[in-house]
């Protein structure tokens, strides 16, 4: 048994001992290539591998195609997930105790990890390590870490800052965040256990004012354009209200709203409470309307959410089912004492024109979904979900609307909000679109804070950038587009520092330090003088020495021979060619590249492509230590080997889906890999060059169809795809030409070459092993990738192929059928050589018609008009179902030559004699059946 280990080992080695990965600026054309750095708070796993792999496969076959690549990998120590886990240790928090366990650290080890350096001094080792062992294809000389203990990086960052406050893109002010109430600061995307990609969302609470009283009912709201067509007011039946004095008004709101008014206005006081059976019957007054609102309750309000008071539009498939169900229910009219002709005069007012749909928008959402009551509340959801997503794209205030009137939905919604506010009839409030847990394990809300500094990525000059960047850009797939086009248009400032954790201090206000997604947007210029960068003097490092290197500044450095090679180093390499993540880093860490890669350097440097992928399932689940299905990248290497992890990640998925390891997939494709290097190593033999047969000619064809399907897929980073062409394709086709027995050795070992170079990307230990077997001297690592050879795609060869296979299919499945254990004899007919004439003239005729009478009357009107009983019959079944006609022109003589030259292979499958005939000199009734491509076969 091969020891797939003992391989990586020793390659792995001998590559480092070379520096064949080392990129260094020379006259080819370059390509770099990178992935985001990981945080050092845990072995690296699977997931990690998963990315890894893609940038990998796609810089070693580059590296093939002749570029000098570029793949350099560092390691992300900024932020609260290294600091919050120290802390946590520190607090001997028995979850992360127990994390540090599962990994196989004891008792007075742990201890340690309350220090943040430890983690970095023992996984920045770590993950180097594995990465090294998986295959990756590294500088390892540009390696570094982030934070001030690497000053150098540090001071890389500060430049970046300043050069942000320098354009004004970096401003203090009152924002909404989303807030850790224990940490007491903002908690970004990579602070969360849970909740990455929540965010604060415009939840505007209106100001309804109670008939005959000093109360206003705080009501929330993300549709204000609905405003225009409300009908009444929906409290929590259950509830109790407390009544808060705001500045000098009096707000009633559920109790849980008591905490966001003071994180996001102004401090309330608690002045006194109020049931829902004191509102409920009464009335109260809205604004942009000239009617009063009756309150009634509704069982799927929840004080607790929002303001805990919603107003009703009777548009609202939600609402409309509800007070639906109230008018068909007397007892609850009377249950509440409410008035019952309020209550059955209650219908939707129509405000908004929808193309394709009529005036009552709620009623024909609850007729598609087929809602019977609002019991049916996944259907209400979906319903209201749908709506509201189609009104935002289509909707357009109807002419009742007054000056709202002919606004697109959007756009009235923001109209409408300004003019509430500014006529002190509302006021913004902000809620989560998710949970949101801190890596202290709170659960964090959204608060307004002044004494905070953002980055604009709110600016409209500054997105337009973005977008004229973006639109230059190749993304790998190119469907996301559209996910970043979104993600531009929605963001908005972003709070890019915090009190704690570790990371870079601003420099301008060093009691805030920078946070993890705000200083991880350029580093990938960082790269190309990471290995130079460290023999100069700390003291030396300014921002001019960054100025000098990056936006070509001349300020006396083009006299430091150090400072010239940085330069050059980056003019070389940047901008980098492919970025490569997955797709959760979409709405933040990739799109703020742009943002501050357009808007620090030059147009040249900006970012040429994105790479985005899916997450990582293992055996079809979410990885999970409770479901047993968590492995990190030095436990499944242990498992399955290097190669083998790596073919599986690739063979899981490609594209936006999230792709899927299985396990058994990984042992499947060790076993192949292993019985592929035995192959190898036995096969390759010295040999002259040969005429090609038949098979020969089938097997090249089939090589370079490979060859070209597969690179082609590469080019797109489909990478399951390329596998697929350029490994088991390629490994069916051996199969098949090995079956003849008579092996062109030149071919085989061309074959074998061929073979092992497209392999190596995917499975590199393995490849540079065989490579070394055939008694090559260099690596297979940075030979040259081979080039497909269109002209050597014989599709004529290629339809002989599957004329052979077919037949084989054919007698397999007639064998089963007829339920013959083992034949005593079997003919193969050929088919009458007029059928050939036929299929030829079918396929011009084709081009013009598709009408059997038409086609008909064309081929009666040539030589093929005496066979028109049986062609009569064959035209409307081929017009039904034109696959079954052959796509390349044969002959008779092609197909029986290669019936003939397969008798041998038949013989030996099925152990009986086999005969082939021509259909018009037989007397069988089965003849008659054969057809181009399909020979009639008769069992004995």
């Amino acid at each position: 048994m091969i020891d797939f280990s003992e391989i990586s080992k020793k390659w792995q080695k001998k590559w480092e001992e070379n520096k064949i990965f080392e990129a260094n600026p020379d006259k080819r054309k370059k390509f770099f290539i990178n992935f985001p750095y990981p945080y050092i708070n845990s072995y690296l796993h699977l997931g990690h591998a998963f990315s890894v792999t893609r940038v990998d496969v796609f810089a070693r076959y580059k590296r093939m195609q002749g570029y000098n690549v570029l793949f350099p990998q560092a390691w992300h120590c900024t932020g609260t997930p290294v600091w919050a886990a120290a802390q946590r240790i520190k607090e001997n928090e028995p979850k992360q105790i127990k994390i540090l366990e599962s990994l196989g650290f004891t008792g007075s080890e742990i201890k340690k990890f309350s220090d943040v350096k430890h983690w970095i001094d023992v996984f920045v080792p770590a993950a180097k390590q594995d990465l090294g062992r998986l295959g990756a294809s590294v500088d390892w000389r540009r390696s570094f870490i982030t934070t001030d203990l690497n000053p150098r990086y540090d001071k890389f960052i500060r430049w970046q800052f300043g050069k942000l406050k320098e354009k004004g893109l970096i401003d203090k002010g009152s924002h909404p965040v989303v807030w850790c109430p224990k940490d007491k600061m903002p908690i970004g995307d990579h602070d969360r256990v849970e909740g990455e990609g929540e965010t604060p969302k415009d939840f505007i609470w209106v100001k309804f004012r109670l008939k005959n009283s000093d109360l206003v009912l705080m009501v929330g709201t993300t549709r204000p354009d609905a405003l225009l067509g409300q009908t009444h007011i929906w409290v929590d039946p259950d509830a109790t209200y407390n009544i808060v004095k705001v500045k000098d008004e009096k707000w009633v709101v559920g109790q849980e709203a008591v905490n966001k008014i003071e994180d996001q206005y102004k401090k309330p006081e608690v002045i006194g409470t109020i049931t829902s059976k004191e509102l409920i019957g009464k009335w109260a007054k809205g604004p942009l309307v000239d009617y009063e609102l009756y309150i009634a309750p509704a069982w799927f309000i929840d004080a607790n959410v929002g303001s805990g008071i919603v107003y009703s539009a009777l548009e609202d498939p939600v609402d409309l089912a509800e007070i639906q169900h109230i008018q068909a229910h007397p007892e609850i009219v009377k249950k509440y004492n409410l008035d019952e002709e309020v209550i059955r005069k209650l219908k939707p007012i129509s405000i908004i024109n929808v193309p394709g749909m009529g005036e009552n928008l709620g009623q024909e959402m609850i007729d598609k979904y087929k809602i019977k009551s609002p019991q049916d509340k996944d259907k209400i959801e979906e319903a209201k979900g749908e709506l509201n997503r189609t009104v935002f794209r289509k909707g357009v205030m109807k002419n009742n609307c007054g000056k709202y009137a002919g606004l697109s939905v959007p756009k009235a919604q923001g109209v409408i909000n300004n003019d509430l506010i500014e006529a002190n009839d509302a006021v913004m409030f902000y809620e989560l679109t998710g949970k949101v847990v801190c890596r202290c394990l709170t659960e964090c809300t959204i608060k307004m804070v002044s004494d905070q500094w953002f980055l604009k990525y709110g600016d409209k000059k500054w997105k337009e950038k973005v977008r004229k960047s973006l639109a230059q850009m190749r993304l790998y797939p190119e469907l996301v587009r559209t996910n970043f086009e979104h993600v531009i248009a929605w963001l908005n400032d972003w709070a890019c520092t915090h009190l704690h954790g570790t990371g870079t201090k601003l420099p301008w206000d060093e009691k805030w330090v920078i946070e993890s997604l705000s200083d991880s947007t350029i580093y990938m210029a960082y790269y190309t003088i990471a290995h130079l960068i460290k023999e100069i003097p700390e003291d030396e490092i300014d921002d001019g020495l960054f100025d000098y290197i990056f936006l070509g500044n001349e300020n006396g450095g083009e006299k430091n021979k150090n400072l010239q090679l940085m330069k050059k180093e980056f003019e070389y390499w940047y901008p980098f060619d492919v970025r490569s993540s997955g797709k959760d880093l979409i709405q933040n860490h990739l799109t703020f590249c742009l943002f501050n890669h357009t808007a620090i350097f030059p147009e040249k440097y900006w970012p040429k492509a994105f790479s985005v992928n899916g997450w990582l399932l293992v055996e079809g689940d979410k990885m999970s230590k409770s479901k047993g299905n968590f492995y990190t990248i030095r436990e499944i290497i242990g498992l399955y080997s290097a190669d083998v992890t790596r073919a599986g990640l690739v063979l899981g998925g490609e594209g936006l889906s999230d792709p899927n390891f299985d396990l058994n997939n990984a042992k499947s494709v060790g076993e192949k890999l292993e019985q592929w290097l035995e192959f190898a190593a036995k096969n390759y033999k010295k040999s002259s060059k040969t005429p090609l047969s038949i098979a020969d000619r089938i097997l090249l064809s089939g090589i370079h169809r490979s060859l070209k399907e597969g690179t082609e897929a590469m080019d797109d980073m489909l990478f399951r795809t390329a596998f697929e062409k350029l490994f088991f394709q390629m490994q069916r086709l051996l199969k098949e030409y090995i079956k003849r027995k008579e092996i062109n050795q030149h071919l085989l070992n061309e074959f074998i070459e061929i073979q092992t170079k497209v392999l190596s990307p995917f499975c590199p230990f393995v490849s540079e092993e065989i490579w070394n077997l055939l008694g090559k001297k260099d690596f297979v690592s940075i030979s040259e990738w081979p080039k497909f050879n269109e002209k050597l795609i014989d599709k004529e060869a290629e339809m002989i192929a599957q004329i052979t296979d077919t037949a084989r299919k054919d007698i397999i499945e007639i064998l089963k059928l007829t339920k013959i254990g083992k034949a005593s004899k079997i003919t193969l007919f050929v088919p009458e050589k007029w059928k050939y004439e036929f299929v030829k003239m079918l396929r011009e005729v084709l081009n013009e018609t598709r009408n059997t009478g038409d086609i008909l009357k064309k081929l009666m009107a040539t030589s093929l008009k005496p066979h028109g009983a049986e062609i009569s019959k064959m035209v409307p079944r081929l017009v039904n179902d034109p696959n079954r006609i052959p796509q390349l022109e044969l002959k008779q003589e092609a197909e029986l030559s290669a019936l003939k030259d397969a008798v041998k292979i038949y013989e030996s499958e099925f152990g009986c004699k086999i005969e082939i005939a021509l259909a018009e000199k037989s007397d069988e009734a089965k003849a008659r059946q054969s057809f181009p491509g399909k020979a009639a076969i008769l069992v004995k």
